[in-house]
């Protein structure tokens, strides 16, 4: 695995926990959990590629996603909507990209050893 190849997971993974810690807080906050499902099924996967490309899958019940629509089949859901889904999916999104796109420069691959 060259460096860039390791750099791309190692952003995808350290992202991924820290939406997972900071949505588990946001959950806890939001909903009144019973089971503990909704926090206990949620998980992240890095599968690196080549070179730059890398995949982070997000693994959680569907029920998570209900519970942050603001309608539900176009009736207007009772209760509040709790921002416990896609605030954080967008926002690690973001952060990623601004990781990838500052982080590693040419520069500093080919200094430690591309």
């Amino acid at each position: 695995m060259g460096v860039r190849s390791r750099f791309v997971a190692d952003v995808l993974q350290e992202e991924g926990g820290s939406m997972l810690r900071y949505q588990e807080t946001a959950i806890r906050k939001s909903t009144k959990s019973h089971t503990g499902r909704l926090i206990g099924r949620r998980r992240v996967s890095v599968a690196s590629g080549t070179d730059t490309s890398g995949k982070l899958t997000l693994h959680h019940l569907d029920y998570e996603r209900f519970l942050d629509m603001k309608h539900l089949h176009g009736v207007k859901k009772s209760g509040r909507r709790r921002k416990i889904h896609n605030r954080f999916v967008f926002g690690t999104y973001s952060s990623i990209a601004k990781r990838l796109m500052q982080e590693l420069s040419d520069d500093l691959a080919e200094a430690v050893g591309n």
